[in-house]
C-alpha cells in the first residue's frame, strides 16, 4: 500500500490530525510526549499538515546527527507498536529521510521536511486486504505481547511517585492476576515513599530469552528468562531502601479476549534477594 501524497494528506487533514493526536496520547508508544524526539516528530507533522507550530520552528536547524537520532528513536517505538497485536489503525505514520522519498513514489522537491526528515502517512481505512496469520506470525506476536508487557511494567515503576497504570492496559487482562500484582507493587511502593527516580538510578530490565510453549484455543503459555534490577530509593529517608536484582525463568499465561491477546498471569519464583518480605514480585 502506498503512502499518501501531500495533497491527499491535506484533503484528509482533520482525520489525519486526529489519528496523530491519538497516537501521541498513547502512553505505550509515547511515554514522555515532551521528550525532544517526540517534539521533533510533532514538528514533522506540523510541516506536513501546514501548521505554524512551535516545534517545527524549533527543530528546523538542528544538526543532521541529532535529527537522525530522533528519527531512530521514534521509528523504533512506532515499529514496535504497529507490529504488535491490537486494534486496527486508520492511519499509520512513518518517519523517513528525504532521500528516500523518490523511491516511495513521492516528490522529494515538493514534500515538506523538517531537518531532512519527512512524516509519511498510510490510509488503512480503505484496505480490503485479508491475511491468514501463520503460526510463525502468531508466535512472534505473543512474544511481543510479553516483551511489551515487561516494558509497561517497568514504566509503571518508573512513574512513581505518580501512580500511573494506564500503560498496562494494552498488554494485560484488566484486573487479571498479573495486572493486580503490578498494581499492588506500585501502590505499596507509593505508600512507602519508594521511587526509582533518584539521580543516576540504574534500574532496568532485560528480556534474555522468550519462547512460546503452547497455544490452545484462546490460551497460550510463554516461557522467558529475564533480568530485573530495581534500586528503590526512599524519598523520606533520602537513601536506598532495597535492591531487587534477579535473573530468573518465568511463565506467562496469555488469554485471547475479544480478539486481543493479553497477559493474564505471570508465574515466577520467589526472589533470592536479601529482604523477601519487603519485596515480592509474585
Amino acid at each position: 500500500m502506498e503512502f499518501l501524497k501531500v495533497r491527499e494528506v491535506r484533503e484528509k487533514r482533520a482525520a489525519v490530525l486526529a489519528a496523530f493526536e491519538e497516537l501521541m496520547a498513547n502512553r505505550v508508544v509515547v511515554g514522555r510526549p515532551g521528550a525532544r524526539q517526540w517534539r521533533f516528530f510533532r514538528g514533522c507533522a506540523e510541516r506536513l499538515l501546514a501548521i505554524d507550530g512551535e516545534d517545527a520552528r524549533e527543530f528546523a536547524d538542528i544538526p543532521r546527527v541529532t535529527a537522525a537520532q530522533y528519527k531512530f528513536e521514534v521509528e523504533r517505538r512506532l515499529r514496535q507498536y504497529y507490529q504488535a497485536p491490537g486494534k486496527r489503525n486508520e492511519y499509520v505514520f512513518a518517519l523517513v529521510h528525504a532521500s528516500r522519498l523518490q523511491w516511495l513514489g513521492l516528490s522529494s522537491a515538493d514534500y515538506p521536511c523538517l531537518a531532512g526528515y519527512a512524516l509519511l502517512v498510510r490510509d488503512m481505512a480503505g484496505s480490503e486486504e485479508v491475511r491468514v496469520v501463520t503460526g510463525r506470525e502468531l508466535t512472534e506476536y505473543l512474544e511481543r505481547v510479553v516483551a511489551r508487557g515487561m516494558e509497561a511494567e517497568l514504566q509503571a515503576y518508573l512513574a512513581l511517585p505518580e501512580i500511573d497504570l494506564a500503560g498496562l492496559d494494552p498488554w494485560f487482562v484488566r484486573d487479571g492476576p498479573a495486572m493486580r500484582r503490578v498494581a499492588s507493587v506500585v501502590k505499596g511502593c507509593a505508600g512507602r515513599g519508594w521511587t526509582l527516580q533518584s539521580p543516576m538510578n540504574p534500574s532496568t530490565c532485560q528480556l534474555l530469552s522468550v519462547q512460546v510453549k503452547k497455544v490452545r484455543g484462546n490460551d497460550a503459555e510463554v516461557a522467558t528468562r529475564e533480568y530485573w534490577y530495581l534500586r528503590w530509593w526512599d524519598r523520606r529517608r533520602k537513601k536506598y531502601a532495597y535492591v531487587y536484582q534477579e535473573t530468573n525463568r518465568q511463565v506467562y499465561i496469555l488469554k485471547k479476549i475479544n480478539g486481543q491477546w493479553r497477559i493474564f498471569q505471570n508465574i515466577r519464583p520467589q526472589p533470592r534477594s536479601s529482604q523477601p518480605r519487603r519485596w515480592k514480585r509474585m
